[in-house]
């Protein structure tokens, strides 16, 4: 969500006791979320908010949470929505097909595909927090469609064996 620059994320604030990979994320930016903490979570986002507009970067927040590798697009929590709306911020959404590269049975990587699509930018302003859970609605809709469509696109790629242990 926002404008230009580089790119601050948010995480869930265990994420940075992952070590080595906690210490690189927050090198590169990485701005962890204390989820049980919800004042302490939404003033941090309110300051992300300040430092998005002061220098013109972007923040990736996955509105689901947590994705679990079911198939479907899961219910959004309102936090990303209420800071576009109240930072009058415009949403970019991006999608991520279903990937097949990690098994999560054996706990291990293959080589694959996965299909990433950045959809219209969905404007905010004039929007006020009254509008978060039709706006949820409609970028989720949006999502969800081209969540189903890429991923039929990526199993159409893969042969009878790899579908048959991805489905």
């Amino acid at each position: 969500m926002a404008c230009y620059g580089e790119m601050y994320r948010d995480s869930k604030e265990g994420a940075f006791y992952a070590w080595p990979f906690g210490l690189a994320a927050w090198l590169c930016g990485l701005i962890f979320i204390p989820r049980v903490q919800s004042d302490k979570a939404k003033a941090v986002m309110n300051t992300a908010v300040e430092k998005i507009k002061k220098d013109k970067t972007k923040l990736w927040v996955f509105p689901e949470g947590t994705r679990r590798s079911d198939g479907q697009i899961h219910p959004f929590k309102k936090g990303a929505f209420h800071l576009a709306i109240t930072g009058q911020l415009p949403i970019i959404p991006v999608v991520y097909s279903r990937y097949y590269f990690l098994d999560k049975n054996i706990k291990e990587f293959d080589h694959g595909k996965v299909v990433i699509t950045a959809l219209p930018p969905i404007e905010t302003k004039g929007m006020t927090t009254k509008d978060i859970e039709p706006l949820i609605e409609r970028v989720r809709g949006l999502m969800s469609a081209t969540y189903h469509e890429t991923t039929k696109e990526m199993m159409d790629g893969l042969n009878p064996s790899q579908k048959k242990i991805h489905q």
